[in-house]
Order: structure tokens, then C-alpha cells, then sequence
């Protein structure tokens, strides 16, 4: 299951996730959502292949949802928790392969602050 400090946003093409602690986030095609959706209620990685296979997934797109899981892992965005998961649901959208991206810098490094005393204030 996600931490409870990662936040996923849908956009219109997919979704974002924002790890609140690290303040790197991520972006994540319609695809990716397919795959990071079952984690939000504690998927298996096991289920999680399934159900992307259930929706269109062939053995390249698989090869990708197996990389999605282990950034997931790698970044510790994901944690285990005890019991078992609810039933996965196939609805959901069309598949598409999925593209899961680290954005470079944390977002502190590309947002600036409104309270920044070297920002001039507008006049």
C-alpha cells in the first residue's frame, strides 16, 4: 500500500504522485495508473499483474508493470500491511503501456516560495 505521506492526484492523462517526505514526485500515464490505482487498497503485486493483464497487458507491458512495482519499492513509496486485499476490479479504462517518471528535482527545487526573501515583491 502507498504511505500515508503519498499522495496521488489524477490529471487528466493520468496521475501525479507526490511524496511528501522526499518532495520528489512522479507522473504517471493512464497506463501507470492501471498498475499504482490497486495499491491505494493493498494489492499484491500478484494481483496487480493480473488485473493489468485482465485489461489488455501482453508480456512487454508486464515487463513494465514489474519495473513500475520496483521503483516503488526501490523509492519506498510503497509499504506492506497486514491482511488481505479486496477483490480487484477489471473497470477502469482502456490500457495503454505504462510510463512512470521521477521528476529530477524535488519539487522545494522548482517551486518557489511566495515568502522567499530573494524573490522581489511585485509591485
Amino acid at each position: 500500500m502507498f504511505r500515508p505521506d503519498v499522495v496521488a492526484t489524477l490529471v487528466e492523462d493520468g496521475a501525479v504522485l507526490l511524496d511528501l517526505d522526499s518532495k520528489y514526485f512522479y507522473s504517471a500515464n493512464q497506463g501507470a495508473w492501471q498498475v499504482l490505482m490497486p495499491f491505494e487498497t493493498g494489492a499484491t503485486f500478484g494481483q496487480i499483474r493480473e488485473h493489468c493483464r485482465l485489461l489488455g497487458a501482453d508480456e512487454a507491458d508486464l515487463v513494465a508493470v514489474d519495473g513500475i512495482c520496483e521503483q516503488l519499492l526501490a523509492d519506498t513509496l510503497i509499504e506492506p500491511i497486514e491482511g488481505d486485499c479486496p477483490p480487484l476490479s477489471v473497470e477502469g479504462g482502456d490500457w495503454a503501456f505504462p510510463t512512470f517518471e521521477k521528476h529530477r528535482e524535488p519539487l522545494q527545487k522548482i517551486m518557489a516560495s511566495a515568502f522567499d526573501p530573494s524573490i522581489p515583491l511585485a509591485e
